[in-house]
Parts: structure tokens; sequence; C-alpha cells
């Protein structure tokens, strides 16, 4: 397949050309040959200048080095963002900018890509502050200021910042109020004007001036726009509340901080802190990179490099403001910028080599001649003339095993549920690894039993733990089999018993997944044959324990029921996962997702209209994720008789979901119909 290509404005990415690049909305820029002996040249002249103090005790330069050195510094870390990525072979810029000032060693090592901060909203001015009270060295010090902003000039990722500051320096110098105060006034009224009294175009570009909860909220404000945008081009969606609650219990808080909220406001500060709860139980943060990672690069293989630079830009800047909030901003973990770099080198860059292979395949079809093909799903033995044994396994469907704990990854909501199932996969690692370091089996039991409403996936978890198990050797085929009281109880005496062993057999090397268990033995039906059902079902399992994982599904209470019924079923499943209802944004998700898999785009209003049909509070056995596709089946057929009466409907017209479609209504569901799980 061929790979997509840089825009143009990106090209400097994959040159030779030494570059600059803060990852985001601004493309890279090419340092022109000279640059760097003209800058060192530059910073040179501003050091020997005593319009600036000098220090002793500096941590990273020699001492007596001026602090104009490390304002240049602070500049170079600060003039493309409030927090910035630098990457590619220049992302140690503005340490490379002060090199000649720095004690041996003190030199940071090559990386892919390094991430700044602003350590102070008063950057700008921390010559200023370091002059004391006498007015002529403040005056220097805002000279010395330009100077520094001036080794920039031609740095156009830096260009928006450093304009305004250069301005706003110039203003300070020429307007008599702003002289006075800035040359005579304490620091407290200073520090007030920064922070306040500066025009609105200064704080749009440099909105850490304001303070660290408007830095975070200007980031937000921008994050949700492109968020948004990216969502509507990625199959999988990923709740920006989500995102930020990562971002929260990544970096070690308990709870959202108070501060999050100011800058966040009131309703998403609530959709945060209702993720935080769900995503604590069980909380990894290698996965949640994970998600973002795989989140991010389907936004890169849509194309949308622009928009997948913004996002890291600003949504770096929410993972290091949510990490010091209410304080200064600190390196926070959460997301993988170096990751997202690798994505976007192995998504652009173009392949160069042809896999030789590929004319000894051709060679060897043109050699063979036609072959004739079997009738399309009939079995080989069918088709030769053999038997077909219903009950032999070789009639269930091999089993791709590819990623399977991608695939749950990938899954909308469900975190506590994912984290049990990893730690499930983890046991059974550790047995595989005991057992060949020679220790006795542990006789671990692996039947589980799932409990929850309708349309939670419990069907679809189970079908990745069953090819979690294949990968790890722990099964043999990682297939599912499916079995309700239909499948597994007779009519007849004599009936019941080969009824269960021959859908065991079908399930061996994988799973048997019964769905509503409780069925098996009704209420007051001490003669049903159900019961013996399930005492066979128990002897199979103990028998063969090591090639067939039972899990029996279904509600809560009646799966309480199921167990209490015959004294062997408890002692058989050991574990019970429990399904939640999903939430509003994880149901919208799931509509979403379903939309994008049908071919069907979105328009805006249906996002209220979905949710409009979310009932609150939930009822019992409600559907979940079968809900959600019954509105979205219904909202199709709705969409299908506007159509068909246009006179002339467009492509678009026919991709299309408008609010309209929607049913006025929640789509009626049967409480207690079987069938109801994903």
């Amino acid at each position: 397949m061929p790979r997509l290509s840089l825009p143009d404005d990106l090209a400097l990415l994959q040159s030779a050309e030494p570059y600059v690049d803060v990852v985001g909305a601004l493309p890279p820029w090419r340092i022109p040959d000279d640059w760097w002996a003209r800058t060192h040249e530059s910073l040179a002249r501003l050091a020997a200048s005593d319009t600036t103090g000098t220090r002793e005790d500096w941590d990273a330069y020699v001492p007596g080095t001026r602090r104009s050195v490390h304002f240049a510094f602070m500049a170079g870390q600060c003039l493309g963002g409030w927090s910035t990525i630098l990457s590619g072979e220049h992302s140690r810029f503005p340490w490379q900018v002060v090199e000649p000032f720095l004690k041996p060693g003190k030199m940071l090592a090559p990386s892919l890509s390094y991430r700044y901060r602003a350590e102070l909203v008063t950057w700008p001015i921390w010559l200023l502050d370091w002059a004391g009270t006498d007015p002529e060295a403040r005056e220097n010090a805002l000279h010395a200021s330009i100077e520094c902003l001036q080794l920039y000039a031609e740095v156009t990722p830096f260009a928006p910042a450093r304009e305004q500051l250069l301005n706003l320096y110039t203003q300070i110098l020429d307007v008599a109020s702003m002289r006075e105060l800035h040359l005579e006034g304490d620091w407290t009224r200073i520090t007030a004007f920064w922070r306040n009294d500066l025009d609105t175009q200064v704080y749009d570009v440099l909105p850490e001036l304001s303070g660290w909860v408007d830095a975070v909220a200007w980031s937000y404000e921008g994050l949700a726009e492109v968020h948004k945008a990216l969502d509507d081009v990625v199959a999988r969606p990923l709740p920006l509340a989500d995102v930020l609650a990562a971002f929260v219990l990544a970096n070690g808080h308990d709870a959202p901080p108070a501060a999050l909220g100011t800058s966040l406001g009131p309703e998403v500060y609530a959709d945060v802190t209702a993720s935080v709860e769900r995503q604590r139980r069980g909380f990894d943060v290698d996965a949640a990179e994970t998600r973002h990672r795989d989140w991010i690069a389907r936004g890169l293989m849509a194309g949308e490099i622009h928009l997948c630079r913004t996002w890291m830009q600003l949504a770096s800047q929410m993972c290091v403001g949510i990490a010091g909030l209410p304080g200064v901003p600190r390196h926070g973990r959460g997301l993988g910028t170096n990751l997202f770099l690798e994505d976007v080198e192995e998504t652009y860059t173009a392949r160069r080599g042809r896999n030789p292979y590929l004319d000894g395949i051709a060679e060897r079809v043109a050699a063979r001649g036609p072959q004739q093909r079997p009738e399309a799903g009939v079995p080989l033995a069918l088709a030769d003339g053999g038997d077909d044994d219903e009950g032999s396994p070789d009639d269930v469907p091999d089993v791709v095993i590819g990623d399977p704990q991608a695939d749950l990854a990938e899954l909308i909501g469900l975190d506590p549920i994912k984290e049990q199932v990893r730690r499930l996969a983890a046991e059974a690692r550790a047995d595989v690894l005991r057992r060949e370091a020679g220790m006795p089996d542990p006789g671990r039991s692996r039947h589980l039993v799932f409990v929850g409403n309708p349309g939670t996936a419990k069907t679809t978890v189970a079908r990745i733990l069953a090819r979690i198990y294949a990968q790890l050797g722990t099964l043999e085929r990682g297939h599912l089999v499916e079995a309700s009281r239909m499948d597994l109880v007779g009519e007849y005496i004599g009936q019941t018993a080969p009824k269960v062993r021959k859908v065991f057999e079908r399930a061996s090397g994988g799973v048997l997944f019964i769905d509503e268990a409780y069925a098996l033995v009704p209420r007051d039906s001490a003669r049903d044959f159900g019961q013996e059902a399930v005492a066979t079902l128990i002897k199979l399992m103990e028998d063969r324990r090591d090639e067939v994982v039972v899990i029996v599904a279904g509600y809560p209470a009646e799966m309480q029921r199921f167990l209490e019924s015959n004294p062997g079923v408890a002692s058989r499943f050991p574990k019970t996962l429990a399904f939640g209802d999903y939430s509003d944004d994880e149901l919208w998700s799931i509509f979403r997702l379903v939309a994008a898999q049908s071919g069907f785009t979105l328009a805006y209003g249906v996002e209220q209209a979905v949710r409009s049909l979310l009932p609150r509070p939930r009822p019992n056995a409600f559907g979940n994720g079968r809900f959600v596709r019954n509105v979205f089946e219904e909202a199709t057929a709705l969409q299908a008789q506007r159509i068909i009466e246009l006179p002339a409907p467009t492509s678009d017209d026919i991709r299309t979901l408008l609010p309209q479609d929607l049913p006025a209504y929640a789509p009626l569901q049967d409480d207690r119909a079987p069938g109801m799980y994903l």
C-alpha cells in the first residue's frame, strides 16, 4: 500500500536540511547555513555587555555568565508556546543557543524530541525583576530583553509571540505611564499590570501571562475544537474527557484539581471527574498512552497531519498543566511524544524498496495454471464426499489471533473489565513460566462469570479473551462457541447429555460462552432436564479444564441464583466480572462508531438528538450497545424514507444522517429478550 506524502509545508521533516520544528500548527523553519555562527556571535556581544548582572553559582552555566544569557535560553523555550515540543536534530534548540556558556557535561543528550515549559508566568520580565529597584538597571534590563528576542528574529515558529513582546517592550519604553510603572513602580504593580492590563492580542499568543489557570483554559479551548475535528475522521471515537481524566490519573492526582474546573467550566469538569472515577480502578498509564497513540495515529492515516500536530501540542500543554495545577506546570505522563513522531515517520515515509519475493511468487502462480476453487461455504471434506460431523471442532472456523490486547484497548469504556482481563492474561503467562521452571501445576480454574445488562460487550470481551489465551498457549485454537438453553437441553430423556457433550466438543481449544445460563435451571422446575445439563457440564469442565474455558453470562441477580442451583457450580467459577452500564458519552461514541462502520456521516445536531433519547436514570436491563444499535437502525430507516422522496439525492444526501432522521422517542425494548448482548 502506498504511503501518504507530507504536505509541502512539512517537507523539511523528511529532508537532510537543518531545521527547528515546534510541533503544532506552524511548519518547521529551515536554519540558514550561517545562523549558528551569527547567533553565537550576537549572544557573545550581549554577554560582554554590562547591561545585566552576572552570577557565580549557576548550575548549568560557567561562573560569571550574565543573566541575559539565561534569558535568551528562556525565550528559546517559551516563544513557541507556554509548553512546547521541539523535535528532530535540533530538539535541544534552546540549549544549543547558549551552548558556548554551558559547563562541560551540561548539554542535553540528543533525543527525537524534548518538551519545554514556562516556569514563571512573568518570564518576559525576568531580567527586569533581577534589575532590582534602580531605574537605570531596569531600563538596561528592558533593552537586554529586546536584544535577546532579536536573536530569534528569523525563527518563524517564534514570530507571533516574539512580535507581541517586542511591541510591548517598545511601548513600555516610549509611553510615559508605562515607562514610569516599569522603571519606578513596585514589583506587585508591575506583575498585576502584566497579568490583567495587557492588550487582548498579547494574551491571544501568550496566555500564560494571565496565569496558569488561564493558560490551561486557552489550551483546552483549542484542544476541544481540534479533537472534535479529528473525531469526525477517526473511526474509533475517543472522548476528550477520557483523555483529560487519564492525564489526571497519570500524574498522581486522586481527583481533577479544583483549579481545573475554572479552566474547563463546570459541565466539562463534571465529565472529567466522572471519567476519573470510571478509570481509577486498575488504571495503567502505559495503556492510556497506547490508547492516545492509536487514536492520533488513525488521524495520521486519515491524512490529517496538521490537525494531529496541533492536537499533540495542545494535549501536551493540557498534560503538563494538569500535572502541575494548582501550581506551576510540570513534566507529566500520559502522552507519548516520541511515539507520535515515530508514527509520523512510519506513516509518511515513502517506501523505497521492493520485495524481491514478488517476482518469484508471480512466476509460481503463472506456472501452476488455473485452479478450481472449492464451492464457497462447503468444507473440503464434504467437497470430497466425506461425512459432516456436526459435533466435531473441525466445523468451527479458524480464528485469526491478531493482537487481542490492542483490540481490548480499543473497546469503548470498560476500563475495570480491561484491567481484569489483563490480570487474567498475566496469570496465564505466569503459569506458563512457572511450568517451564519446573514448578507444579497450580490447577487454576479459568472458568468465569460475566454479569451485566445487555449490550455491554460481554460476548466481545469473551472473544478477545479466547484469542489472548490462544496467543499465550493456554488454549489451542482461541475460537468462541456460543450456546443457549436450546443448544444444551433436550426435550426427552437421554437427549440432554449428548447435546452438552457435542457443544463442549465444538468448543474444544477455545471458549464456551453460555448466554443467560440461568435459563438452564428455571425456577420451580425440579424435573426439568436443565439440571442434567448443568451436571454434565460440571463434569466436563473438571475433566477437560485444560481444553475449554467456560464463561456463563447474564443478569446479576439471576446469575447468583444459577450459581446457587447446584453445589458444584459456584466452586467451578472462581471469578466474576461485572460489566457496568455505559455512560452517555460512551453510548454516543458507540453510535458514532456504528455509523462510521456503516459508511454514514453525522450532521451537526445528531449528537444532541441521540443524547436526548438516552434514558436517565437507566431502567433495569437497559440495552446499552443494543439500545444504541436499535436507535441507529431506526434512524437509517427514517433517513431512507426521507431521501427516496428527494427528486435527485446526492451522494452526501445518501450518506448523511440529519437530526430529523432520529426517532422522536426511544425504541422499545424487551427487558428480558434473549440475545441482547454484544
